[in-house]
């Protein structure tokens, strides 16, 4: 097995554990705490996460090029980037404590002002910890990162149970969520000095060229990030903190299934430079198109069987407390049926920036107006709807723009025919289940748990054989499976 694919199944499971985890805890939490107390938690982490994206200056994507450019030295890379994002995350620290200030009276709700004081050091660690996790990447380092990110998420959350459960301490939860990524970057920091990388200089020449190609990138991922923040300040504001609690809960993601993509796309981010510096952009877009239906595979049927039902993971997972949840759950489920790709990379790659800029622009109108105007008329559900709907339109006219500027067809970058298939073979299958269970009145863990064993193994194992999925990249960890591993993929090849 290739060093990409171990990197793309060692950087799935660190954020398959993480995201088990969360998911695993989260139900606990909104049983724990009052509607009112889980909706300011949540308001505080909105806000955090709008400061993040404020003060990003896209040093992830920025990051993901400049340690692939041979020209410089990676420890210059690194270093410069360091202090890139460091005074940008301490102008993040700066932006959340000045928050703390007016935000309370924005959304009427004053237990907000201590909590955004105490949660301010987390956005430093957070924007060191995606640096130097590219860092990592780059040196082909995922098993650390993957027992370093299992590690110090599984302490929080147990140092957060602890906080909640017997302290009764939602401001304890906070302190505790501030400092992970702080610790987790000192750790990364350390595992770098020890490799000897950390005594690069400051290179004025990457910080210009740096900058210029930050400039477009953010502006690109602030529009973009409106997809996660204008539905909850739209809700906080107009309506309540309870409301947002609601609405909040029924827009997660499955987890790892969403983001599965981004993984991938970072791994190949090389191979796609260098694909594009040799102008072999037809071998780019099938490189692309095979992802996609890769990733449709895995993503589709676990997409539609929470769809259907939703009902029942809702009421099972938040209980009847949530359960105005559910259509909202249902909506943002839709969404992961365009999540087969990175839709920016290329045109990032091709530096057509600007293109992305127009997309995202109409993006945000589109999400602002939707929103204001549905939230009017269905509350909570109209502002999920509104935000689906103006994810899906983003998603189709920067496929258009990709296809144009790469001067390929749009069958050589997406697989349409099969896409399709997928949705509707998933769909047949899984609205037959869903009725036979339908007979059933039995708990809904049992529903759960018999309807997804029934489901999504057939429908992936059938999808592999029918190619839509090359497995051979992954023969090597079937045959280190004792007993049976080299029998099972000879069954699914």
């Amino acid at each position: 097995m290739n060093s990409k694919s171990t990197n793309i199944i060692l950087l799935v499971l660190s954020q398959a554990i993480n995201l088990i985890l969360l998911f695993l805890f989260t139900p606990y939490l909104v049983r724990a705490l009052p509607q009112e107390e889980y909706g300011t938690y949540s308001q505080v982490l909105l806000i955090a996460d709008f400061i993040g994206i404020l003060v990003s200056i896209a040093v992830v994507q920025i990051a993901m090029m400049a340690f692939t450019k041979p020209n410089y030295p990676f420890e210059d890379s690194l270093k410069t980037l360091l202090i890139f994002s460091g005074v940008s995350a301490l102008a993040g620290v700066l932006l959340m404590l000045l928050s703390s200030l007016f935000a309370g009276h924005l959304f009427n709700n004053p237990a907000i002002t201590p909590l955004l004081i105490l949660f301010a050091p987390f956005l430093l660690g957070l924007k060191l910890n995606n640096v130097l996790n590219q860092a990592l990447i780059r040196l082909n380092q995922s098993k650390f990162i993957l027992f370093l990110s299992v590690g110090t998420n599984l302490t929080k959350l147990l140092l957060a149970f602890i906080a909640v459960h017997y302290y009764h301490s939602l401001v304890g939860m906070m302190v505790v969520y501030s400092l992970e990524p702080l610790l987790s970057s000192l750790i990364q920091l350390w595992k770098l000095f020890k490799m000897g990388h950390l005594n690069g200089k400051f290179n004025r020449q990457i910080f210009r060229e740096m900058a210029v190609l930050a400039f477009p990138l953010y502006i690109v991922e602030l529009l973009g990030a409106s997809y996660t923040y204008m539905s909850g300040f739209v809700i906080s504001i107009n309506l309540n903190e309870e409301a947002y609690a609601v609405y909040k809960n029924g827009s997660f993601e499955i987890p790892v299934i969403g983001t599965l993509y981004g993984t991938i796309s970072t791994v190949f981010m090389g191979d796609m430079s260098m694909l594009i510096h040799d102008g072999n952009h037809l071998t780019l877009a099938n490189i692309k198109r095979k992802i996609m239906t890769t990733t449709a595979v895995i993503l589709f049927p676990v997409a539609i069987y929470f769809i259907f039902f939703s009902e029942e993971f809702i009421l099972f997972y938040y209980s009847s407390k949530y359960a105005e949840s559910i259509p909202v759950f249902m909506i943002f489920t839709t969404a992961l049926l365009i999540r087969v790709q990175n839709y920016t990379d290329v045109l990032i790659l091709l530096r057509k920036s600007k293109f992305v800029l127009i997309s995202f622009i109409i993006f945000v109108l589109a999400n602002l107006v939707l929103n204001l105007l549905l939230s009017k008329w269905y509350g909570v559900m109209g502002c999920a709807l509104g935000t689906i709907v103006s994810v899906y339109l983003l998603a189709f006219i920067q496929v258009y723009f990709t296809v144009r500027q790469l001067g390929v067809r749009l069958s050589d970058y997406v697989d349409w025919k099969k896409l399709i298939l997928i949705v509707f073979i998933s769909s047949v299958f899984i609205a037959a289940v869903k009725i036979i269970f339908g007979f059933f009145n039995a708990p809904l863990w049992i529903i759960l748990s018999s309807s997804i064993s029934l489901t999504l193994p057939v429908l992936i194992i059938l999808f592999i054989k029918l190619r839509f999925m090359d497995i051979e990249p992954m023969r090597v960890i079937f045959e280190k499976i004792p007993f049976f591993g080299k029998r099972f993929y000879q069954l699914l090849k």
